[in-house]
């Protein structure tokens, strides 16, 4: 267990720590690496001899397996491409390492992972975008006297842009100004990267041992805690809007001052294909503030709930909800399956349906009708049961006593508005308890969820909720492209980035545009797109720019962009690439010069492997 603790599940430690007998645990060993052999016909087991070799890796050039440095190496292998910044006057050591996460569930497509020796001493740490900042990373003597960490950026970016850009997200240019106004997603990032084992690996063989239901998946080093949370999928003004609504349980808070009390708060929303790739990722923050007499009665009947939304494309999705009180370190998740089609069905219930603006975009809203509702679906007597039902045809609704299916309530108070139902049922003459709530067309059963007719008056929640106002749709526009890339619709990608109004193709979606374009095979275009200043060149943008002039057979503009590929990391295939590239432009010199760097470079990787 102490050689393979970072790569078991938490299933696994589990059963293992309860085997008893010798045989059982010879057994489960054998079918641990069995479950990750990547080619089972081979007589070698692919996985285990590269774990080893990593695991070996680490112990004696990384500080050891359980580093930061080591443990990411061993759950990811070697890095695409490593920059080192080390021995500089500006900044501590630091060492940059580049992803590509090649479809790996929960990963982006590509990662900046940095790590850093505080203050220049000891070991070298993970650097967490959000709480360590550029301040971190700047060495004690350009530190003094700098207090901002706008300040601390620019100076780092004025000579190392890539090393600045990687300490705002994991995700490359995630926090540049652009369409979208997602917050990073850098500490939901790593959170998966230390949990991939737990998404990667079939858990089925452990049934041979003994039962692993209840077994959760942890995505958060933190304390886990009750809630709740609901999600519906409704259209809004040519969008599929997922909205989403977060409810815990219990909210510790921190002093700031007398009568003022507050928490940092993250909601982040995951959205995978059936294959566990993220086709959507986005993480909001918000301080809240609360006075004591607020922070009393929530601490005696009421609850804060949170609510966002954010576009869909069709598909079916799993939907990963996670809130995180950072203040108190504590956190819950949610895991629910969707379905969107064109023409989707949906239904929404609340206890007030309120008229809207119709120039917003709000959570749980349809063009101008927004259903106040929380995640628990509690009613009071003198409450009505109301909601909107996305349909064509008029629908049947019904409410049933959960405990007496004989007492049913057809309502009949229903009123169409275009492609959607407003209905509303006053609860007054009904019996507190719980009721199913069914909605059905065709006298087919479609929808059904439970209510609760409380017997005591319950409070109303308070409410943190995002607002969008209608120039937003350019956003969601942004937003939906990157979904259809990332499920390889390419063409309803494209038909969403040329509604982009022209202040918007900036440093942001020029690289998603250009590599629509790239995937079309349009290389032309590309070079276009990612060629016109201002135009940063990052590590995707140089790849775009390589591959595409190699494509087009522009052979001086790919031999440059492919010198600056080499700035990221000095590798075989580079050095293979500008020898074919000099070759083919007659210049043999330069071409022998490339081959054999690549030569060296693959001897060099083979000692290694060897050693």
């Amino acid at each position: 267990m102490d050689e393979v603790d970072l790569i078991m599940t938490k299933a696994e430690k589990e059963v293992f720590k309860n085997l008893k007998t010798e045989e059982d645990k010879r057994r489960f060993q054998n079918l641990f690496w069995k479950v990750r052999d990547p080619i089972p016909e081979t007589t070698e087991n692919e996985y285990l001899v590269e774990f080893y070799s990593r695991r070996n890796y680490a112990e004696k050039e990384l500080e050891g397996a359980y580093s930061d440095r080591g443990r990411t190496y061993i759950l990811l292998g070697e890095p695409n491409e490593r920059k080192n910044y080390e021995g500089y006057d500006v900044v501590v050591d630091c060492e940059l390492w580049v992803y590509q996460s090649e479809g790996r569930p929960g990963l982006p497509p590509f990662m900046y992972l940095l790590f850093y020796r505080p203050r220049d001493m000891g070991s070298y740490r993970q650097f967490h975008p959000g709480p360590n900042s550029a301040l971190d990373l700047l060495s004690l003597g350009y530190a003094k006297g700098v207090s901002s960490k706008e300040n601390a950026y620019t100076i780092i970016r004025q000579q190392f842009p890539e090393l600045a850009r990687a300490s705002l997200s994991v995700i490359p240019d995630e926090r540049a100004v652009g369409a979208t106004s997602n917050l990073t997603s850098s500490g939901a990032v790593i959170a998966s990267i230390h949990t991939l084992p737990e998404r990667e690996v079939e858990k089925q063989y452990l049934k041979n041992f003994s039962t692993i239901e209840g077994k959760v998946d942890v995505f958060y080093s933190t304390k886990a805690i009750g809630g709740k949370a609901s999600l519906v999928v409704l259209p809004n003004k040519g969008f599929a809007l997922l909205s989403y609504a977060l409810m815990p349980d219990i909210l510790h808070t921190e002093k700031i001052k007398d009568n003022l009390n507050g928490a940092l708060i993250s909601l982040n929303i995951r959205i995978e294909d059936s294959g566990g790739k993220t086709i959507h990722q986005q993480e909001r923050e918000l301080n809240v503030r609360l006075t004591d007499a607020q922070l009393q009665s929530l601490r005696k009947e009421q609850k804060l709930v949170f609510k966002d939304f954010t576009p869909v494309i069709e598909g079916k999705f799993s939907v990963i909800l996670t809130f995180t009180n950072k203040t108190a370190n504590e956190y819950f998740v949610h895991n629910e399956t969707i379905e969107v089609a064109k023409n989707f069905q949906s239904v929404l219930v609340g206890y007030e349906v309120q008229k809207i603006q119709p120039d917003v975009f709000l959570p749980f809203s349809i063009e101008y009708y927004k259903v106040l509702t929380d995640p628990q679906l509690l009613f009071n007597k003198e409450d009505s049961c109301n909601g909107v039902v996305i349909s064509q045809q008029r629908p049947e609704i019904t409410l049933t006593e959960v405990e007496n299916s004989k007492n049913i309530v057809k309502i009949t108070d229903i009123s169409q508005n275009g492609g959607f139902f407003l209905f509303s049922q006053p609860l007054i003459e009904l019996k507190t308890g719980n009721y199913y709530l069914d909605v059905s067309w065709a006298r087919a059963k479609k929808f059904r969820t439970v209510i609760a007719i409380m017997p005591f008056r319950v409070q109303r929640t308070i409410g943190f909720e995002r607002t969008e106002d209608l120039s937003s749709r350019h956003n969601f526009d942004f937003v939906v492209a990157q979904e259809y890339l990332n499920v390889g619709n390419v063409d309803a990608a494209l038909e969403s980035l040329h509604k982009l109004p022209e202040e918007l193709l900036n440093a942001t979606t020029r690289p998603v545009i250009a590599r629509a374009y790239y995937l079309k095979k349009d290389y032309s275009q590309v070079v276009e797109l990612l060629e016109k200043e201002p135009m940063q060149k990052t590590y995707p943008v140089i790849l775009l720019l390589a591959n595409s002039c190699l494509e087009l057979r522009k052979l001086p503009q790919a031999a440059n962009y492919y010198e600056m590929l080499r700035e990221y990391g000095d590798t075989v295939k580079i050095n293979q690439t500008l020898g074919a590239i000099y070759h083919s432009m007659g210049e043999t010199e330069k071409a022998k010069h490339y081959w054999d760097r690549a030569k060296a470079l693959e001897e060099q990787s083979k000692e290694e492997i060897e050693h």
